[in-house]
């Protein structure tokens, strides 16, 4: 005898957005939640077998790219990155989507989470990324986020979307604009011309608005808060800089959909100047590595980090980090790996597992793909720590730093959403 369990939560209103409330998504279909219930359980054998064939797809594919290790890997992370997120009713009866900031803080639809996220969703269904970024699109463009570079979060407190009217937020102002428009020509890339042309002539006057902040505020960022604000903010930062200069690339691909002929020239013009610079002040003088900060500065001859951010340049087919680069870096990680995989930055011995496999994907290829992703599965794998899949840890003890159950995790699909835009 078979005996099925159900267990869910019903919150209606789900959201509330600028002091609207808004529904969950199923609201749209059924008129209660007693209708909804009675749907998934003449549903659920169909739906079982959805899933199976959904985890064969994962499965065949993780296996094919990494190996056992990380099919495992996929398989931690899948329930996380959806888990963390929640589909609405929009203001205008369109669907929408809210992702949850959880364990790091508790904030609405946090950028910097969904970008490191947003692999699992160009992989698995592009479109859904998309409904997460209409809700940040449509705050912005219609005014409500007084500052000319793209917001930290939707609200402070999920549910409650009540934006940041004052301009008073976690500014991350060269993190969060390069996010949002690599996360959206990343989109366009996956999805048809016609829905790319619209979507890219829907958002054009805020996207621009942020790659002309970029613009304006590169090749050399400055001092400014970054999505590892645990580590602090950095000056002159090779890793942030680098993320900035190819969203301005970004941009050139967003016009060039919209059918801005001038500015998608324009832009991709900018990005190839500011790369020169790049290339030519990221150099440590040992000519082994690049450095954490332009020029050495801060004491930052001889340091290193985890160059994260180049992953955009492959996924987005930027081609803007010499090949040269790529094959110095990766000689150089496998060298300075540690048991449990690569440091985020040093002098720190604690690692970002979401980093590491954009990190792998970026430079696959090499033996250090393989390594880091063997390395990462390891610390899952053996972690004394007993909490939900944490992405903030120690690459020498495998010990849990900080965070647990964040949807961060996506990230971990980062080799897979690079063959799908391949």
């Amino acid at each position: 005898m078979t005996t099925r369990f159900v267990i869910g939560h019903v919150r209606t209103p789900a959201v509330s957005y600028l002091g609207k409330p808004l529904q969950p998504l199923w609201k749209k279909y059924f008129g209660e939640w007693q209708d909804m219930l009675a749907f998934f359980h003449a549903d659920a054998s169909a739906a079982a077998q959805r899933a199976s064939s959904l985890d064969a797809r994962i499965a065949g594919d993780a296996q094919a790219i990494g190996g056992a290790a990380y099919e495992g890997l996929c398989t931690l992370a899948l329930r996380q990155a959806y888990g963390g997120t929640e589909l609405v009713e929009g203001p205008d009866g369109e669907p929408w989507a809210f992702l949850k900031e959880i364990s790091s803080d508790g904030n609405v639809s946090t950028v910097d989470v969904m970008y490191p996220a947003s692999p699992v969703w160009i992989y698995l269904g592009p479109g859904y990324l998309r409904l997460l970024l209409e809700p940040l699109l449509a705050y912005a463009g219609k005014g409500g986020w007084p500052r000319e570079f793209a917001e930290h979060d939707l609200g402070s407190s999920y549910p409650n979307a009540d934006g940041h009217n004052d301009g008073k937020e976690e500014d991350m102002p060269v993190e969060e604009s390069g996010n949002m428009l690599i996360m959206v020509a990343a989109y366009l890339h996956r999805t048809s011309a016609h829905e790319a042309a619209a979507f890219a002539k829907k958002h054009y006057r805020i996207l621009k608005q942020w790659a002309d902040y970029l613009a304006a505020n590169l090749p050399d960022p400055g001092f400014q808060n970054q999505t590892d604000d645990f580590a602090g903010s950095i000056a002159h930062s090779v890793n942030l800089a680098l993320k900035g200069i190819i969203a301005v690339a970004a941009m050139g691909q967003i016009a060039a959909a919209a059918e801005h002929g001038a500015d998608a020239a324009r832009y991709a013009g900018v990005a190839k100047q500011y790369m020169t610079y790049w290339v030519q002040n990221a150099q440590d003088p040992s000519n082994r590595h690049l450095d954490l900060t332009y020029h050495g500065t801060g004491g930052g001859n001889g340091t290193w980090g985890t160059l994260y951010n180049a992953f955009a340049d492959r996924l987005l087919h930027t081609n803007l980090v010499p090949e040269s680069l790529r094959k110095e870096q990766a000689a150089w990680y496998a060298r300075a790996s540690n048991t449990f995989g690569l440091p985020l930055q040093i002098p720190h011995s604690c690692a970002k597992s979401d980093w590491e496999l954009f990190t792998a994907a970026w430079l696959s290829g090499f033996p250090i793909k393989q390594m880091l992703i063997d390395r990462v599965f390891a610390y899952a794998n053996t972690t004394p720590d007993r909490v939900a899949f944490s992405d903030l840890y120690s690459t020498v003890t495998s010990r849990r730093v900080a965070f647990e159950a964040r949807p961060v995790q996506g990230g971990i699909f980062a080799p897979l959403a690079l063959q799908a835009s391949d």
